[in-house]
C-alpha cells in the first residue's frame, strides 16, 4: 500500500519527488502494524520542510524528520 501511495503522489506532485527516494518502514504501535512511506533525498531540514509544506497545501499528511 505505501508503493501505490508513493506513485499516486507522484502523479500529483512528479516535480516535488524529483531526485528523492522512496522508504518504507515497518513499525508498530498499540499492537497494531503500520508503515511509514517516507522520502529520502533532503539537502537539509529546510529543504525537507518546504517539501512538506507542499504536501500539506494539498491535504496529504507530512512530518519532516531529520535522521541520524
Amino acid at each position: 500500500m505505501a508503493r501505490s501511495e508513493w506513485d499516486k503522489l507522484g502523479g500529483r506532485l512528479g516535480e516535488f519527488l524529483d531526485g528523492k527516494d522512496r522508504v518504507v518502514q515497518k513499525a508498530s504501535s498499540g499492537g497494531r502494524t503500520f508503515y511509514r512511506l517516507r522520502a529520502h533525498g533532503f539537502e537539509d531540514l529546510a529543504d525537507a520542510r518546504r517539501f512538506c509544506s507542499a504536501l500539506v497545501s494539498q491535504n496529504i499528511d507530512c512530518i519532516p524528520v531529520v535522521t541520524r
